[in-house]
């Protein structure tokens, strides 16, 4: 089985993009399909305001670009010697993940806009809030360094209501042994005196 995992990820990957495919072919016919048919039923107009249409027509470039980067990136090759290459895994974490994330975002933004109307596209600011917390959580460490006093970790705030007092020593089970040792008078037992 020399090269399992290359397969293992070339079909994972292929699976992935047919599907990919598939779902921005339906996608991209139901949205008009939806909004033409909410335009007989309802008052809503067949066309979208201006913004909406602007928003549909960037996230639909977005999604074809994404998925014209999978493809290059994640399509399986065959190598000189027949052996099946694979750049990246289409299940990947980080910038691939981000990627999934803006596909799947552009998709439920115009099939909810053509279905609940044009508000719905105020969720596609998810995607850069998503993007800015994630940021804030890799610079945030970086920044505590520098500015300890904003970033750092917090001292609880306000007054502590309950007194610390000081605590009593206290005894590991060894040194208890030790103790009773000594009191019975145990020879075992090397008495110290104290100055």
């Amino acid at each position: 089985m020399a090269n399992a995992s290359s397969k293992r990820i070339a079909s994972s990957n292929e699976a992935a993009l047919n599907n990919l495919r598939l779902g921005l072919i339906v996608v991209n016919i139901l949205t008009p399909a939806i909004r033409f048919l909410f335009s007989l039923i309802t008052s809503r107009s067949f066309i979208p305001k201006t913004i909406p249409l602007i928003l549909y027509i960037v996230s639909l470039a977005a999604t074809i670009f994404i998925y014209r980067w999978f493809e290059s990136v994640g399509a399986p090759k065959l190598s000189a010697s027949a052996q099946v290459k694979v750049a990246d895994d289409l299940k990947g974490k980080g910038v691939i993940e981000f990627g999934w994330d803006v596909i799947y975002m552009a998709w439920i933004c115009a099939i909810g806009s053509s279905l609940l109307g044009d508000w719905f596209w105020w969720l596609i600011a998810l995607i850069p809030a998503f993007g800015i917390y994630k940021l804030y959580s890799v610079v945030r460490p970086l920044l505590a360094v520098f500015l300890p006093g904003i970033f750092g970790h917090k001292a609880p705030s306000g007054p502590s209501e309950t007194v610390q007092e000081p605590q009593e020593k206290t005894e590991s089970r060894k040194q208890a042994k030790l103790r009773a040792r000594m009191e019975k008078g145990d020879k075992r037992v090397q008495q110290v005196q104290r100055r």
